[in-house]
């Protein structure tokens, strides 16, 4: 009598898999991180281009609402008066320089080369829920 070495395996039938059910949550609710974002440096050239952009809507040459997203409605209120500052006419932003006063205030001065004679503008700008505005704005 020989023997037989080879194994049979029994097998079974191969049942189907289907992944468990996910909870469904409501389409309103989102989820929401729970620490805040680091806070991120703001850029200096955007620094430069504003303080340019406030320098050209108060000489009158730019519209006052292109800056509506990057000032204060108090700025905005005050650069939309009709007179527009003949000393800058003509301006351009020689140098600027940006000192943080903290994590969520920067003050701005600016040299700005006018064909009269060189003026200095001062902005302060504020970070509120994460977005920078202009707060204030003096022209010395």
């Amino acid at each position: 009598m020989s023997m037989n070495n080879h194994a049979t395996a029994v097998v079974s039938p191969i049942e189907s898999w289907q992944p468990p059910p996910q909870p469904t949550r409501p389409r309103h609710l989102r989820l929401v991180c729970t620490e805040p974002d680091p806070p991120q440096p703001v850029d200096q050239r955007w620094i430069e281009r504003l303080t340019q952009s406030v320098v050209e809507v108060l000489a009158g040459h730019r519209a006052a609402t292109t800056l509506v997203g990057s000032v204060s409605p108090v700025v905005f209120q005050a650069l939309r008066s009709p007179s527009p500052d003949s000393r800058l006419s003509g301006g351009k932003v020689l140098s600027v320089r940006a000192q943080p006063l903290g994590t969520d205030s920067i003050e701005v001065a600016a040299v700005v080369g006018c064909p009269q004679r060189t003026r200095a503008v001062a902005l302060r700008l504020h970070r509120r829920h994460g977005r920078w505005r202009c707060v204030c704005v003096l022209v010395l």
